[in-house]
């Protein structure tokens, strides 16, 4: 393969995408993919009893057909595998608690635990072919995202910024490598996967980012990548130099400012995919700090509801996307993407989880009242200057006897560097997945953290029917 003619970075992606096998992995890292598809499942099963997964599995209904490629999970339903791919990662990201690749912001387990075991159903492969594929994919796309700015310059936490999403924009070489890999294209078609995978932008996060529009981007990616991967396998000539010549040429197509040779740079010695965060809280990543601070007063301090006076909520991007105000707010998507409403839902009950995003709360007279008029939106200048490093979140809180409140979480619980243990990510999957029975719940975490010695995945799908 002429170096030249497909570029040396694209050329390396796809050469270490398309010779990567389960024993060159470190075990820490097999240990770490475990942990993210079991929580990317879980997001899933979760997306079925919202609003925006029940328009999902209403297209799906539709447009399903008779194929029985690959299983919806936590619905049962069984379609062909491009389409359950779109339903599980667009399910996966409608909860917004899934993982966040702390330096690229993708969000991983919505995208390649769904590719994967979608062709592993449908080809019958193993559970170390999907474990292989997930870091595959992982490290390919993870640097994609750094290389690009996509955090920065390319995105959408400042007003400068372009508006990239980075889990639908460069997603999609993800899911591109997942299936392929899935597939066992040879490094010549592995190569049109991944270009087609970055040529098919997508994931403009401004005018969809509060609403469900951005839960379809993710759907969108692994739909994408097994078409792509399919497309690659017939021979299809899609282009050679992905990042030489389009993603990081000239200005660049995601990010003015860009860093080509973090495309391809330490792969296969320095490992990416334990870098990944997990969000606990049912909201926005960047609310998880904030979260962490409001509860820690909340309940160190046992403060009621009706005690507080107004609440300050300290963030390091200021109102770049924070709704100035409250007007109707009509799904829980809205609501957890609302600052304003997630601060004043957990004030009110001590909590965050969905029970605060159910219909009763979101329309709460009383809770929209205290959103509007006591909860403060405040930019701190010494939390931004901690950007995109780190995405920490202050509170004050001040009571109604005059009493000041203060705390600051730096990193939030769930982050690589403030990890969830086993015991409390399976915890986790298991409220996520609470409408399934606790055999089904059981099952299913048990075929993951035992991935590796399954010959097929019906034993993990097969839990996650509804």
């Amino acid at each position: 393969m002429d170096p030249e003619r497909v570029g040396p970075h694209t050329l390396k992606a796809a050469q270490f995408a398309a010779d990567l096998t389960y024993e060159d992995i470190p075990e820490d890292v097999l240990h770490f993919a475990k942990r993210s598809i079991l929580d990317g499942i879980g997001c899933a099963v979760r997306g079925t009893t919202m609003e925006a997964g029940q328009c999902i599995l209403d297209y799906v209904a539709a447009h399903g057909g008779d194929s029985d490629e690959a299983t919806i999970w936590g619905a049962g339903q069984k379609v062909n595998a491009r389409l359950a791919g779109l339903a599980n990662g667009a399910l996966a990201q409608t909860p917004n608690t899934g993982d966040d690749h702390h330096a690229s912001g993708i969000h991983t387990n919505y995208l390649m635990p769904q590719t994967a075991i979608a062709l592993a159903e449908r080809h019958r492969l193993s559970g170390r072919d999907v474990l292989t594929a997930y870091v595959a994919e992982n490290e390919v796309a993870v640097r994609a995202a750094m290389a690009t700015h996509v955090l920065a310059e390319g995105g959408y936490f400042n007003g400068e910024g372009r508006g990239w999403q980075s889990t639908g924009c460069l997603g999609p070489i993800g899911t591109s490598v997942t299936a392929a890999k899935m597939l066992g294209l040879p490094l010549a078609q592995m190569i049109q996967a991944i270009v087609l995978g970055g040529t098919q932008l997508g994931g403009v996060y401004r005018p969809a980012g509060s609403f469900m529009g951005k839960t379809l981007m993710a759907g969108k990616a692994v739909a994408a990548g097994i078409e792509n991967a399919d497309i690659a396998s017939t021979g299809f000539i899609a282009g050679y130099r992905l990042y030489e010549e389009g993603l990081c040429f000239g200005s660049g197509i995601i990010s003015p400012a860009h860093e080509i040779e973090k495309t391809s740079a330490g792969l296969g010695e320095k490992w990416e995919t334990p870098n990944g965060d997990f969000c606990i809280y049912p909201t926005k990543k960047t609310f998880n700090t904030n979260m962490d601070a409001l509860l820690h007063i909340l309940r160190t301090e046992k403060i009621s509801f009706d005690a507080i006076e107004e609440i300050r909520v300290l963030t390091a991007y200021g109102d770049a996307h924070v709704p100035k105000e409250i007007t109707a707010i009509d799904n829980a998507t809205e609501a957890f993407n609302n600052l304003r409403y997630v601060i004043a839902a957990a004030a009110f009950d001590g909590d965050f989880w969905f029970e605060q995003l159910e219909e009763d709360h979101f329309t709460n007279p009383a809770l929209l009242e205290f959103a509007r008029k006591r909860v403060k939106i405040v930019a701190d200048a010494e939390l931004e200057a901690m950007r995109p490093h780190r995405w920490a979140g202050a509170i004050e809180l001040i009571t109604k006897d005059g009493h000041k409140h203060y705390h600051r979480v730096d990193i939030h619980k769930g982050e690589h560097e403030n990890p969830l243990s086993d015991g409390e990510l399976e915890a986790k999957f298991r409220r996520s997945a609470s409408f399934l029975s606790e055999k089904q719940q059981r099952d299913a975490a048990t075929a993951v953290w035992h991935l590796e010695e399954l010959d097929s995945v019906k034993d993990l799908t097969r839990s996650l029917g509804a």
